[in-house]
């Protein structure tokens, strides 16, 4: 097994380890039935692909909580430690809550492309449907971001869309 792969799984585990904290407290039987925003028991997968940028989350519920883990880092970003964690609670019909964010900032292009700094963010996250087939919702986005001082200068909104990964 490669370095870089021995890399992924250790992130993946930590991951999957803080995911198992954060729900700990509100799960109380060893195997937890999975809840859409309806309220419907499911069985959901557990890694799921955006539709709009090709990351794949690995996704917990309980009756009032999703929480989300990026698990496909690439390997650079993986190198630097780069995550993001999100977590929603249930507040009326859509799960709301906040990504936390940490990620190499490149700046460039092709061969001219470096990392300048290492950024910590912490951005809105509203999901709106769960199913066995599609999670949707809206996050904020960067617009205009200085690097240098990791300081979100524009933020907007984007919808977003994620499959069962295959």
């Amino acid at each position: 097994m490669n370095r870089v792969c021995k890399i992924q799984i250790a992130m993946l585990a930590c991951g999957l380890a803080l995911v198992g904290w954060a729900c700990s407290s509100a799960i109380s039987d060893k195997s937890p039935k999975r809840f859409s925003v309806a309220g419907q028991a499911e069985k959901l997968p557990d890694v799921w692909k955006s539709l709009t940028t090709g990351k794949e989350y690995f996704v917990r519920t309980d009756k009032t909580h999703l929480y989300a883990q990026w698990v496909n880092l690439p390997p650079e970003a993986a190198q630097h430690g780069a995550y993001i964690h999100s977590a929603c609670k249930l507040e009326g019909a859509k799960y709301t809550g906040n990504s936390d964010i940490y990620m190499p900032c490149v700046v460039g292009e092709g061969k001219n492309a470096k990392i300048a700094n290492t950024c910590h963010l912490n951005l809105k996250i509203e999901i709106d449907s769960v199913s066995k087939d599609r999670i949707t919702g809206r996050a904020q986005t960067l617009k205009k971001f200085d690097c240098g001082g990791c300081k979100v200068i524009e933020a907007g909104w984007g919808d977003f869309e994620w499959v069962p990964a295959k």
